[in-house]
């Protein structure tokens, strides 16, 4: 394979994960699949079934509909965790118990959200947990964060924050272990993992995004950054 980016142990792949995931080998899966939200055929985040308050959009080439997520999100989440020890999946909750079994659920507390459910509006970002958290014996770290923090559009329609990505990096793998993304989008994932001085691995199939991230993984990495708060 001929990555699209490769830099500084930060890899691309451009292409379907479901073909380039049997090729490769890490230790952390961080990642954050569309959800299937029918954004793509209802056109809103409000209609009662779309409970995740950051998509914004369609995506560029894929229906983001339940049945593409059964079908193409949850067999390639199978087939990650088949090459990972631990992991960190984010995922809207309507859809999170058709993933893979979870260990833990964990995720981000959002005060500020205005994103309804079919119960009202929702107030966390659901994340499943997969394996045992590294070094526990040494200590145990919440499950959890507290966010308000807002994403300036950047092309993608479902950019995640960055703390969000430095938190579960750090909560997930050691500071040695490689992370692999395979819904990489615009690249948060990556960009977190370089910051932290992580080794990581991206694949996505839209090359749009691809670029999007290769460009952010070109700036330059700002001194000091450090672990969020729990």
């Amino acid at each position: 394979m001929t990555p699209y980016y490769a830099e500084a142990g930060i890899t691309i792949y451009h292409g379907d994960c479901r073909e380039v995931l049997p090729r490769l080998q890490a230790d952390a899966l961080v990642t954050d699949p569309p959800y299937g939200v029918n954004l793509g055929v209802h056109g809103g985040a409000n209609d009662g079934r779309a409970d995740h308050v950051l998509v914004k959009g369609p995506y560029a080439s894929y229906d983001d509909t339940p049945e593409n997520f059964l079908s193409v999100v949850c067999p390639a989440i199978h087939s990650a965790l088949a090459i990972v020890s631990r992991g960190v999946v984010f995922c809207a909750g309507h859809m999170l118990w058709n993933l893979p079994r979870a260990d833990a659920v964990g995720g981000v507390f959002l005060p500020a959200a205005v994103g309804r459910c079919s119960w009202g509006y929702n107030s966390f970002a659901h994340a499943a947990l997969y394996g045992v958290a590294p070094d526990l014996h040494l200590g145990a770290k919440p499950i959890g964060m507290r966010s308000t923090e807002t994403v300036p559009p950047n092309g993608h329609p479902c950019p995640k924050p960055e703390s969000w990505m430095r938190w579960a990096i750090s909560l997930v793998s050691r500071d040695s272990e490689m992370i692999l993304d395979p819904f990489m989008g615009s690249g948060t994932t990556l960009r977190a993992a370089k910051d932290l001085g992580r080794r990581a691995i991206g694949i996505e199939i839209e090359e749009r995004y691809c670029e999007i991230a290769a460009k952010r993984l070109a700036q330059q990495v700002l001194p000091l950054i450090s672990e969020p708060a729990p």
